[in-house]
């Protein structure tokens, strides 16, 4: 049993915030980074038995946007995986769409990346 003893001036920081990515995208391209997921004695974690998802938000108009799920491929290693835009989900985008990144099993969601989203115009159809 943990007991917390309050010390005057004296600040307890806990937990992390999740990475923040800055993703810049020509808009209608298709796009994709890789996500590396370590347990705290920084051990790749078997996402076989996870759920990833990974939703876009508008903040001006408090809606979500597009949501994917991204999967492990055979060109990921253990404890990682493709987050990926298609050209079509792209093209919804605007700059300043947030994002964030989600696994989740039966016990734990985990948060492990939020973003913000740099839309380019295109210039060829």
């Amino acid at each position: 049993m943990t007991n917390y003893r309050t010390q005057p001036n004296r600040t307890v920081n806990l937990g992390s915030a999740p990475p923040e990515i800055v993703w810049t995208v020509v808009k209608g391209d298709t796009a994709s980074f890789r996500v590396y997921v370590y347990d705290d004695e920084k051990n790749p974690i078997d996402l076989s038995e996870w759920n990833l998802a990974v939703d876009f938000y508008r903040p001006d108009t408090e809606e979500t946007v597009i949501s994917i799920t991204p999967e492990v491929t055979e060109e990921d290693e253990v404890g990682s995986f493709t987050v990926f835009l298609g050209s079509s989900e792209s093209d919804q985008l605007e700059t300043d769409d947030e994002f964030d990144i989600q696994i989740s099993n039966d016990t734990v969601v985990w948060t492990v990346g939020m973003g913000t989203m740099v839309m380019i115009g295109d210039i060829t159809d």
